[in-house]
């Protein structure tokens, strides 16, 4: 009877380790996740579980199937994506009030890719 008990609360102990240390962790990233894109706006960076990087151009919320997502990925280039695609948002860009002189934007060192516009 003794055997029982123990086997029992062993069971248990490891299901609730079970869950604190592997299923709780990823049910919180999850939900972050989720949060984050639905916090998308026209204007944020993002990047898609391919690996492609551009900015939300357009959220499209059809009445039924998933929430779709217009993003530019070069100057006149645009894809559509659903949400589920979004790996997470780079940054929010905002307009410029003030357009900056090509002499104070620092300068791209050798091998580094440089984003200003031409």
């Amino acid at each position: 009877m003794a055997a029982m008990w123990s086997v029992i609360a062993y069971t248990g102990f490891t299901v609730i380790a079970f869950y604190f240390f592997l299923l709780r962790p990823v049910l919180q990233n999850q939900k972050t996740q989720r949060k984050a894109v639905r916090q998308l706006q026209v204007g944020d960076e993002i990047i898609t579980t391919g690996g492609i990087i551009g900015e939300v151009k357009d959220v499209v919320v059809p009445v039924d199937g998933p929430t779709e997502l217009i993003i530019e990925i070069a100057p006149g280039v645009r894809v559509r994506a659903i949400t589920d695609a979004v790996l997470r948002r780079l940054s929010t860009l905002e307009p410029d009030d003030a357009p900056t002189s090509p002499s104070t934007q620092p300068e791209a060192s050798p091998g580094e890719v440089s984003h200003t516009s031409a």
